[in-house]
């Protein structure tokens, strides 16, 4: 076996890290961002949406003065074949802040992974291989699938970068009460 002298080492390890961990963020890059979901925009005001309805209150902290979960009764919504089993809408000081809908089934993961790869973009195959969560990353939004083989349940989250730090951080802050 050669040896290389550390420095040596240290270059080949970064120009590995330079050439190749590009490629894999890019992978999960959102090229055109929603900056919402559907006709829902990030920060839009909740009294623009008078169908929706108070589920859970959220409470309030320092951070944030009101935080609450909603849903609009009767909502249906299919996403490339995959029927929604329940959508709920995040609001942060009466600004939307993310889109949650539930699904089932190990099958509907991978047509939704497969409807949000044609839309933001493919995940490399180590991603694809990720059950359990993956990710794209956008300049406005978060886009999250996630699935518990436990349950045969999963979610999949559409976030407002710049609300969700808000949401974060009214978390941390209610975490002691």
């Amino acid at each position: 076996m050669i040896k290389f002298p550390k420095r040596i080492q240290a270059g080949a390890i970064a120009l590995l890290v330079a050439i190749v961990l590009p490629g894999q963020l890019s992978a999960a890059r959102i090229k055109n961002d929603p900056n919402g979901f559907n006709d829902y925009r990030w920060g839009s005001m909740l009294s623009q949406y008078s169908s929706l309805k108070l589920v859970k209150e959220l409470g309030s902290t320092d951070f944030v003065s009101t935080a609450g979960v909603y849903q609009k009764p009767g909502e249906t919504l299919t996403l490339n074949g995959v029927p929604i089993t329940q959508v709920r809408y995040r609001f942060i000081d009466e600004q939307l802040e993310s889109v949650q809908l539930h699904y089932e089934g190990r099958e509907n993961r991978d047509q939704l992974l497969h409807w949000l790869e044609e839309r933001f973009g493919k995940v490399s195959a180590s991603e694809r291989k990720m059950v359990n969560a993956v990710q794209w990353f956008g300049e406005y939004t978060t886009v999250t699938l996630t699935y518990d083989s436990s349950t045969r349940r999963g979610k999949l989250w559409f976030m407002s970068q710049a609300l969700n730090h808000r949401f974060n951080e009214f978390h941390q802050g209610s975490q002691g009460d």
